[in-house]
């Protein structure tokens, strides 16, 4: 056995059995007042020395953790007591007797590792399995842990960690094109998303609102279509570009639509992005398609999930839905997961930006009404050139076109959140009390993973009445827990351990300076200490994400959205404290919310030597974007572009001349294979969508670009993707 000193064990331990709410009228099992009292948490006291290992992983049940993606691990030093729950305890006890005293320390610092790895400070029994299982494969069944098989120990539960990190379920997701692969891949990702969320859904109403350029790939028309089918409880929404109004080029949304109604499938709806794109053909005389003719496309290239009206995952990138796409091209997919705080915002967003584009009906036709559009701007033309117009029969139905609106009927919450609306959910379902010492236990040991989990770890629940157990299994959500010191309000960094004074700091120096880079930055502020960052870090991030848009409808001036939550303003990094740290209190600007102001701020943000990468597609020196990146380059930031040179070639001469000038910038050219891709990297920041470095992308077209700062797994992910793309490019 372990010393007194490493733990401090109850002697009422004792794991209730049944189903799996112990507390719940309808199990096997229901716990008595003692019951409850033996679910009491022990406490593992740790000294010094222990680090927290690996990715930190989150949970759907007892039984099958997942890691999380995001790059900050919510996890406390390793100073800090470690609790451990009943059913951690039992699996222990062999693993403690069959350690030799000389190796104690070495299983101290392993069961700091394995309680760390889901980013709490809790061991729970599926983390002291895989201690188990470790142990047992150094060891065999019934020797002695000794000193010379401790380094044999910690390979085999790195090991087991790795095999656990195989199966996870992430957070946050990128696909490349160019890893292989490609056609399998990203069809069976779109696919496997929205039937993760119908899955999760168990038949409650489901949306999957998508926008997509263009979409010819047959095989994901058909998958879509056996959804439908199969789930009449699922919604599906496309809105597509104007040019997928045709039927040639094995174009799928009318092919969609048809087989919809030929077997009755009211839950399929397709719309069209209204455009003018044709000029008259006068050797042919008829009217021909002219791309720099049209108004605007629909140039997204995502969709967006949701159950019960509530965003639940997300997809975008450079990615349109064809063969084309998946064989030829070099394009990214990402997807995001609500398990994320930070990612709920960019899904509401993007769900709204659909709602505003959907519901605009001077700008989103159904078929009928797109097919009938395009007869008048083909009478207008032969009228307008003398010729004579007979029109098209048009066989599409008259459509039932009601308003659309997302109303969350979920009711549901985030246990882990100290958000204001899911700590006024959670407080109306336990009250304030046992609300506040579910959010201290989380504050001192880390989120909670599972209903079941809750229980164990604040007995207090079984004092409660049947009916507020069963609203927090049936509302309670477990997600990713902490809160990010760039979003969060004054009473939110206040439920998170900071003194309200502390949190107004917080908050003004953020609206004074902008985003925090590290959570080590709260230290700048008076008041803050390295003992209170200490204090609070566990429960802090510094993750900041955010959506941009840019949308027109035909003979109106464009916009930044279509949603009004889109408009206005937004402060980014002023041009005259380019380059400074957030430990020179740099000023901030404002401008428009466009496409341009996350890679304005980013770029300015970027210090002198920091190397800026970027891959696009297409690339204007007319755009914002290039003009910033040139005051980058003369301020010292290293610039490296990977382009695709087919409509390149002016931008090309000029970056060349700027390299003349001796600026450091470089860059590669794909002349034959489509790099489609449209993302840029710095340091930990990141931005990627379906946008352009144009005029056209801004002042035109309907387009989404999304920024990630203080993200480096995923930045790291971009850089290596980048680091392809340079290899394969020429000079």
């Amino acid at each position: 056995m372990l010393a007194p000193r490493q733990f401090q064990i109850s002697q009422t331990i004792r794991r209730p059995s049944g189903g799996e709410d112990p507390l719940h009228e309808g199990s096997a099992h229901v716990a008595s007042a003692d019951e409850s009292k033996a679910w009491e948490a022990h406490v593992l006291l740790l000294g010094q020395g222990a680090a927290p290992v690996g990715a930190p992983w989150q949970a759907h049940n007892l039984c099958a953790k997942v890691p999380r993606t995001s790059s900050h691990v919510r996890s406390a030093p390793m100073t800090r007591p470690i609790k451990v729950l009943a059913d951690a305890r039992a699996l222990l006890a062999d693993v403690e007797r069959r350690t030799a005293p000389e190796a104690r320390d070495a299983l101290k610092t392993a069961l700091a590792e394995v309680a760390s790895t889901d980013g709490d400070r809790v061991l729970d029994g599926f983390e002291a399995e895989a201690l188990r299982d470790s142990f047992n494969a150094v060891l065999g069944a019934n020797q002695t842990l000794g000193a010379d098989q401790v380094d044999a120990l910690r390979d085999a539960l790195s090991l087991k960690v790795s095999e656990l990190k195989a199966g996870r379920i992430q957070d946050t997701e990128v696909m490349f094109t160019s890893e292989g692969r490609a056609l399998d891949r990203f069809r069976g990702k779109i696919l496997e998303t929205m039937d993760a969320t119908i899955a999760k859904a168990d038949g409650k109403p489901v949306d999957v609102n998508m926008m997509v350029f263009a979409f010819t790939d047959e095989q994901l028309a058909d998958g879509i279509l056996e959804r439908a089918r199969n789930h009449p409880n699922v919604n599906f929404r496309l809105i597509t570009d104007w040019t997928q109004l045709s039927l040639s080029g094995n174009k799928q949304p009318r092919r969609i639509g048809q087989v919809a109604r030929e077997e009755g499938l009211d839950n399929i709806q397709i719309k069209y992005k209204r455009d003018n794109p044709y000029i008259w053909d006068r050797e042919r005389k008829r009217p021909r398609f002219y791309h720099p003719a049209s108004k605007g496309l629909n140039h997204h290239k995502g969709f967006v999930t949701l159950i019960d009206g509530r965003p639940e995952k997300m997809s975008f990138g450079s990615f349109n839905w064809s063969k084309g796409a998946m064989r030829s091209n070099y394009e990214n997919m990402m997807i995001l997961d609500r398990h994320d705080p930070d990612h709920r915002r960019i899904m509401k967003g993007y769900e709204s930006e659909f709602e505003a584009f959907w519901n605009n009906d001077s700008v989103a036709l159904t078929e009928r009404e797109a097919l009938t559009e395009k007869d008048r701007l083909f009478r207008e033309l032969h009228e307008a050139n003398g010729e004579s117009y007979t029109a098209r029969r048009i066989d599409s139905p008259e459509e039932v076109d009601p308003l659309y609106v997302a109303e969350d009927r979920h009711g549901g919450f985030d246990i882990n959140s100290v958000a204001d609306e899911d700590h006024g959910a959670l407080v109306s379902v336990v009250g304030k009390t046992t609300a506040k010492r579910i959010q201290k236990e989380i504050r001192d040991y880390g989120r909670i993973d599972t209903y079941p989990e809750l229980l164990a770890r604040v007995p207090d629940l079984a004092r409660k009445p049947t009916w507020v157990r069963e609203q927090l299994r049936e509302h309670g959500e477990f997600g990713e827990g902490g809160l990010s010191i760039n979003t969060a309000g004054v009473s939110e960094l206040d439920r998170a351990g900071m003194s309200r004074r502390q949190a107004e700091r917080v908050v003004a120096r953020r609206e004074a300076h902008g985003t925090f880079e590290t959570l080590s930055e709260l230290g700048l502020i008076r008041g803050i200490g390295p003992k209170t960052v200490e204090r609070i870090a566990p429960n802090l991030s510094d993750d900041a994400s955010s959506g941009y848009y840019s949308a027109r409808i035909p003979e109106e001036a464009a916009t930044t959205g279509f949603a009004a939550e889109h408009r206005g303003e937004v402060a980014v990094r002023s041009r005259e404290s380019a380059g400074a740290s957030n430990a020179e209190a740099p000023s901030l600007e404002r401008m428009d919310r466009n496409l341009a102001a996350p890679v304005t701020d980013l770029l300015r943000r970027t210090p002198e030597g920091q190397t800026f990468r970027l891959a696009m597609y297409g690339m204007s020196t007319r755009s914002p974007e290039y003009r910033e990146m040139v005051a980058a380059l003369e301020r010292g930031v290293p610039v490296r572009v990977v382009l695709y040179g087919k409509y390149g070639a002016s931008t090309i001469e000029a970056m060349k001349a700027l390299r003349d000038r001796g600026l450091d910038l470089d860059f590669r050219v794909f002349k034959s294979r489509v790099m489609h891709e449209k993302f840029g990297v710095s340091g930990d920041d990141l931005f990627n969508g379906s946008a352009n470095w144009s005029t056209s992308s801004m002042l035109k077209h309907s387009e989404d670009r999304f920024v990630f700062h203080n993200e480096p797994e995923l930045a790291q992910r971009f850089v290596e993707e980048f680091e392809r793309l340079w290899e394969r490019g020429s000079q």
